[in-house]
């Protein structure tokens, strides 16, 4: 499964899961990112003193998945970036012979119950004779439907606040996200997918019970992966928008919603409660 981060791919392997969870379907899952180890703590080693062979993460698993019954199937997923380095020690497992030989000379033959999965971004370093060997399904940025991310969000809000936050989005979230993806290269400080910025937006809006609180939170959401200059200028065009004042018109990045006083107000450096070392290191 190809495609940017947020666009649904672990989505899909998970929907499939439960789905064939409600047919009755017994689906042991094994989850790993096998380019967040070393090759050995993936594949296993052996202690070359003792000659002890010790599993690593994946033939762990396959042991696992290989000692089910036929009528359970077992899915290995690999979650990450594809490596030359511990793909193509699968080749073998993705061909027709289905089999694992591991570093030690042992093979565990996998039967028609065992599936691979792959999430990854892209084939970039993928070889052709690996990818000969797999189905794929592509999941692209420009693809991703952000209605459904929005809707999904607002579901996991108290139902007394999905209506007007929902109002919220449709006259202020949809303008001002238009608004950054339109931005160039050169006015980003990290380049991301659509998705990401979506969720970056929602990110900052948990709580807002008003419209000032909302907008608020709007600029600080999708205005975070702005540069300094593009930010002060999102910032006021969002403002203008909701035809709400931020609390300095020069600087409208120096304000926050008060929830106290129901309205906007500057940030202020209050030196009166000196913060102890202890209250730092608080969880």
């Amino acid at each position: 499964i190809v495609g940017p981060s947020g666009s649904g791919k672990t989505t899909i392997v998970q929907t499939l899961r439960r789905a064939l969870h409600a047919l009755g379907r017994r689906m042991p899952m094994y989850t790993m990112n096998p380019k967040a180890m070393p090759r050995e703590q993936l594949l296993g080693k052996m202690d070359l003193d003792t000659r002890e062979w010790f599993d690593g993460v994946l033939t762990s698993s396959a042991r696992k998945v290989v000692k089910e019954a036929s009528d359970v199937r077992s899915w290995i997923v690999c979650d990450g970036d594809i490596d030359p380095e511990w793909i193509e020690s699968l080749n073998s497992v993705l061909d027709d012979n289905h089999l694992l030989t591991m570093p030690s000379g042992e093979r565990i033959q996998f039967g028609p119950n065992v599936n691979f999965i792959f999430e990854t971004h892209d084939l970039k370093f993928a070889s052709p004779a690996t990818v000969s060997r797999m189905g794929m399904i592509f999941l692209s940025d420009e693809a991703t439907d952000i209605d459904c991310i929005i809707a999904s969000w607002v579901r996991t809000l108290p139902e007394a606040d999905q209506s007007k936050v929902g109002d919220w989005i449709g006259d202020y979230f949809h303008k001002a996200l238009a608004w950054v993806l339109d931005q160039g290269v050169a006015d980003v400080a990290l380049e991301t997918t659509k998705a990401g910025v979506v969720h970056g937006g929602l990110s900052h809006l948990h709580g807002a019970a008003t419209k000032g609180a909302f907008v608020a939170g709007l600029v600080r959401g999708l205005g975070s992966n702005l540069s300094p200059a593009k930010r002060a200028e999102f910032a006021k065009q969002v403002y203008l928008w909701a035809n709400e004042s931020p609390a300095d018109r020069n600087n409208p990045l120096n304000s926050f919603y008060d929830d106290r006083a129901q309205g906007h107000a500057a940030y202020q450096l209050d030196s009166s409660a000196p913060v102890t070392l202890d209250q730092l290191n608080a969880p």
